[in-house]
């Protein structure tokens, strides 16, 4: 790098060159990405903390159920471990609105196991009530019996994949202390990092190389 121009020039500012290919990043460059990589920290930092919330504080404010997918019969979509968190339907009206392509969660007779499936068909029993026919993402062939509003359970809302196998390891009362004190703690770290982009700065002074002959 050559010697700073200090000989005022009409802006009065100091010009450095730096030598073609010293593949350098500039001052100048690296202050003005920090901004907008802080706030990117912090939004992520966000994301996740309300991805926490949603575990634990979504569903029981709706009256959702979470549940642990055990076997890869969803695999890839919901893959085992994940958790997925079921909206109750609790009438057959509500099962009607029901289409192929959603998953939902039932309890196949002689079984006491629930099964989270995707639908493939719908249609009606003899009864005129819906009736569903149900298949794992991952099996070939569709699932023997159909699901009956007797059966159904509810709807998948949304999945977490690995958080089963958190829930299951902690008791309730540790997963939601554990969540709780998660969330806070990435939300207090976003906003130190909002913090620190936006405060005012104080201007650095310029310093200037003496120049040699």
């Amino acid at each position: 790098m050559s010697a700073p121009d200090v000989s005022g020039g009409p802006a009065g500012r100091l010009r450095f060159s730096r030598r073609a290919g010293s593949g350098g990043v500039s001052v100048a460059s690296a202050s003005a990405f920090a901004p907008v990589r802080g706030v990117l920290v912090a939004l992520a930092a966000l994301v996740v903390a309300a991805a926490l919330l949603g575990l634990v504080v979504v569903p029981r404010m709706l009256g959702w159920v979470p549940l642990t997918v055990l076997s890869g019969s969803m695999s890839p979509t919901i893959p085992t471990g994940s958790q997925v968190v079921v909206r109750p339907v609790r009438s057959i009206p509500d099962m009607a609105r029901l289409a192929v392509g959603d998953v939902v969660t039932f309890a196949p007779r002689d079984d006491a196991a629930l099964v989270t499936h995707r639908i493939v068909a719908v249609g009606m029993d003899a009864t005129g009530a819906p009736s569903l026919t149900t298949r794992g993402d991952a099996n070939g062939s569709a699932d023997a019996d159909p699901v009956g509003p007797a059966q159904l359970r509810g709807v998948v809302e949304y999945h977490v994949p690995g958080a089963g196998w958190v829930a299951t390891a902690l008791d309730p009362g540790q997963k939601q202390t554990g969540v709780h004190l998660g969330a806070a703690a990435l939300g207090g770290y976003a906003a130190w990092h909002l913090f620190r982009v936006w405060r005012p700065r104080r201007p650095r002074a310029a310093t200037a190389a003496p120049v040699t002959s």
